[in-house]
C-alpha cells in the first residue's frame, strides 16, 4: 500500500468517525477531508475541485429552485387536495396519502413534498379522529421510495448520472429507467404498510382525547401580583376546562403542587404549567392577571399584533444543537423567542432555558410573522409552520408551473436536450412566469448539499487514485468467489450500512469507484452494479438520522427511535430483496 493510499485511507476513516459521532456537519467533514488530501499531496487542485464542475451539481441546484417555485405557487397543493377530504379508516388512508407523495416525490425533491404534506395530514388526521401517528412515517417511506422512480427523483440519482456522463452506460439510461424497479418497489411499500406495518406503527394518544394534537408543550404562565386571579381558586378563575390545554403543576413559593384540583387558591407569583397543544399559548394570553412566565417573551421587540406562533423542527445540522436555549441567544440571532419544546411528541419537564436542543427537536416559538418567510430555507431549521395561519395559498400559478414541468419531461424523455441544459431551461421558464421570485430561487439551493456532493466526488477519486477502490473490490471478489451475483448483494449490503451512518449522497460517491472496480475485474457491465447503489442509497428505513424526511416527521409524528427500526426493519429486507433480483434482469451483467 502506497503513503497516498495510506493517508487517503487515514481521512475517510477520520471522516466516518466524525459523520457517525454527529460532532461535525456532513458537509463541513466533507471539506475538511477534501482539504486534508489536498494539502497532503494525495489530489492536485485540479484533481480536488474536479467535482464542483460534474454537471450533476447544476441539476440539483435546478431542482432545488424547481421545487421551491411548485411549493411557492401552490402547485402540489392545488393536486394533493383533490386526493385528500373524505373520511377514511387508517388502512384505507395510508395508499391515499402514499400514493400522491410517491408520484410527487418522483419528479421533484421529496424534503418540500413531506413539508407540504404534514400540516395537511395533520389537519385531516384531527378531523377524522385518526391518530397521526399511523400516518407520518408511511409519508416518509413513501418520500423516499418515490424519489427511487427517475434519474431526478433523489440527488442520489443525478449524482450518478453525473458520475457517469460520457460513458457508454450514461447511453442506456433515459429519465424514466429506474422506475421498472421503482414502481414495484412504491406498490410494495404501500402493501407492505396496510397489510403489516400500520398493525407496527404505535398509536400513543387516545382519540378522543381534549389534546388531539400529538406534539405536547408546557407553556409557563405568572400570576400577577396584585392581579384578579391573585387570591381566586382555580374553578373560580375558569383555568379548570380548557380548550387546548389543562394546569398540569403549580409552582408556589418554592414548593410544586402536582395535582392541582379545582378548589386550589392561586396566589401572586404563582408559576402555572399547562400542558397541551401550540394553540394552548394563544387561549392562555386572553386571560387577565395571567402573563408570560419567561421575560424574554416580555422582552421582544415586535408588537403582540404583528407576532404568531410558530414550529419548527430542528436539522441535524443547526448550529443550536448541544446548547442550552439560554446559551444559544436565540432571540437575538432569529429575531423569537423559544416558548416550549417537545421532544419525541412529549413535553420536557424542565426550565426552557435550561433545555440542551437535540435534533428533531420541536420547537414552539413566538417571532414576527415575516419568521416563517425569512428562515424557511435556514440550516437550523427542517420544518417552519405558522399555527395561526391557516389560509390556503394562491395557486393560479399552479397550472403554469405544472405545465412548464410536463413540457421539461417531454424534452428529456424524446432526447430533445440534455438534462442539466432543460432543467436550466425550466427553472428559467418559472423565474420568467413568475412562479418563484429571483430571491426565493437563490435562498432555495441548499448550498451545504452541494457543498457535500463537490467535497464527496473529489474523496471518490482520490479512492479511485490510489487504488483503495480496487482493495476493497478484491476484498469483496475473494468473499464472493468471483460470482458476479452475490458480489452485488454484498455491494448493496455494504450501501446500505453507509447510508445508515452517514449520508445517503456521501454513500453513492464512496460506493461508485468500487463499483467501477467490480464490474472492470468481473469483466462485466457497469450498469447493474451503479443501478444497486442507486437503489440502497435510498434504501434507510431503520433510523430517524438515515434520511431526511424520517427526521422530518419524527417530531410531528412524536415518534421515537424504536419506531423507525420497528416498522422499516421488514421493509427493508423486502426491499433488499426485490432491487438484488430485479436488478440483474432488467441490466443484465
Amino acid at each position: 500500500m502506497t503513503s497516498d493510499a495510506i493517508i487517503t485511507l487515514t481521512v475517510l476513516t477520520c471522516f466516518l468517525i466524525v459523520a457517525i459521532s454527529g460532532r461535525l456537519a456532513v458537509d463541513i467533514a466533507l471539506a475538511v477531508c477534501m482539504t486534508a488530501l489536498l494539502v497532503f499531496g494525495v489530489l492536485t487542485p485540479n484533481e480536488a475541485f474536479q467535482g464542483f464542475s460534474n454537471p450533476a451539481l447544476f441539476i440539483i441546484a435546478s431542482f432545488y429552485i424547481v421545487s421551491s417555485a411548485l411549493k411557492e405557487s401552490g402547485a402540489l397543493h392545488w393536486w394533493i387536495m383533490r386526493w385528500l377530504g373524505k373520511n377514511r379508516s387508517v388502512k384505507g388512508a395510508i395508499p391515499l396519502i402514499m400514493a400522491p407523495v410517491a408520484v410527487s416525490s418522483s419528479i421533484i425533491s421529496n424534503t418540500p413534498v413531506v413539508a407540504i404534506f404534514i400540516p395537511l395530514i395533520q389537519d385531516w388526521a384531527r378531523r377524522h379522529d385518526i391518530s397521526i401517528s399511523k400516518l407520518l412515517i408511511p409519508l416518509s417511506y413513501a418520500s423516499i421510495l418515490g424519489g427511487t422512480c427517475t434519474l431526478i427523483g433523489t440527488s442520489t440519482n443525478i449524482i450518478i448520472v453525473g458520475m457517469l456522463q460520457g460513458s457508454p452506460e450514461a447511453e442506456q439510461l433515459s429519465l424514466f429507467s429506474p422506475a421498472v424497479v421503482g414502481i414495484p418497489l412504491v406498490l410494495l411499500g404501500i402493501a407492505y404498510v396496510v397489510l403489516v406495518g400500520h398493525r407496527l406503527l404505535p398509536e400513543r394518544k387516545a382519540l378522543g382525547e381534549v389534546l388531539t394534537d400529538t406534539r405536547q408543550y408546557a407553556v409557563s404562565m405568572r400570576v400577577e401580583e396584585g392581579g384578579v386571579l391573585s387570591g381566586m381558586s382555580i374553578a373560580d378563575a375558569g383555568l379548570r376546562h380548557l380548550q387546548y390545554s389543562f394546569l398540569s403543576e403549580i409552582q408556589s413559593k418554592g414548593h410544586v403542587i402536582p395535582a392541582v384540583g379545582p378548589e386550589e387558591i392561586l396566589s401572586g407569583n404563582d408559576i402555572l404549567i399547562f400542558v397541551g397543544q401550540p394553540e394552548a399559548v394563544s387561549e392562555l394570553r386572553q386571560f387577565r392577571g395571567l402573563t408570560p412566565a419567561e421575560n424574554e417573551v416580555l422582552e421582544l421587540d415586535v408588537p403582540y399584533s404583528s407576532r404568531a406562533l410558530i414550529e419548527a423542527v430542528v436539522s441535524p445540522v443547526s448550529n443550536m444543537i448541544g446548547k442550552t436555549v439560554k446559551a444559544t441567544t436565540f432571540r437575538t440571532m432569529f429575531g423569537g423567542v423559544i416558548l416550549s419544546i417537545s421532544r419525541n411528541g412529549d413535553r420536557i419537564n424542565e426550565k426552557v432555558g435550561n433545555i440542551t436542543i437535540k435534533p428533531g427537536d420541536t420547537l414552539l416559538l413566538e417571532a414576527a410573522r415575516g419568521f416563517v418567510r425569512r428562515h424557511r430555507y435556514s440550516r437550523d431549521f427542517l420544518l417552519l409552520s405558522r399555527i395561526d395561519d391557516a389560509t390556503i395559498p394562491d395557486v393560479s400559478k399552479a397550472p403554469v408551473a405544472l405545465a412548464l414541468l410536463g413540457i421539461f419531461i417531454i424534452v428529456v424523455l424524446l432526447g430533445l436536450m440534455s438534462l442539466v441544459s432543460a432543467s436550466l431551461l425550466l427553472v428559467a421558464g418559472l423565474a420568467v412566469t413568475r412562479c418563484i421570485s429571483l430571491e426565493f430561487a437563490q435562498r432555495s439551493i441548499d448550498m451545504r448539499v452541494i457543498l457535500a456532493i463537490g467535497a464527496s466526488l473529489s474523496l471518490g477519486f482520490a479512492l479511485q487514485k490510489t487504488g483503495l477502490a480496487d482493495l476493497a473490490a478484491h476484498g469483496i471478489l475473494s468473499l464472493a468467489d468471483g460470482n458476479p451475483f452475490l458480489n452485488l448483494v454484498l455491494l448493496y449490503l455494504v450501501t446500505v450500512a453507509a447510508t445508515e451512518l452517514v449520508t445517503n449522497n456521501a454513500a453513492a460517491v464512496l460506493m461508485f469507484p468500487l463499483a467501477q472496480a467490480l464490474s472492470t475485474e468481473l469483466d462485466v457491465s457497469l450498469l447493474p452494479f451503479v443501478m444497486t447503489i442507486m437503489f440502497a442509497a435510498s434504501a434507510s428505513f431503520l433510523t430517524p438520522f438515515g434520511y431526511q424526511t424520517n427526521l422530518m416527521v419524527q417530531g410531528p409524528g412524536g415518534y421515537h427511535f424504536s419506531d423507525y427500526f420497528r416498522v422499516g426493519f421488514f421493509l427493508s429486507i423486502l426491499v433488499g430483496i426485490l432491487v438484488v433480483f430485479c436488478v440483474p434482469f432488467f441490466w443484465p451483467f
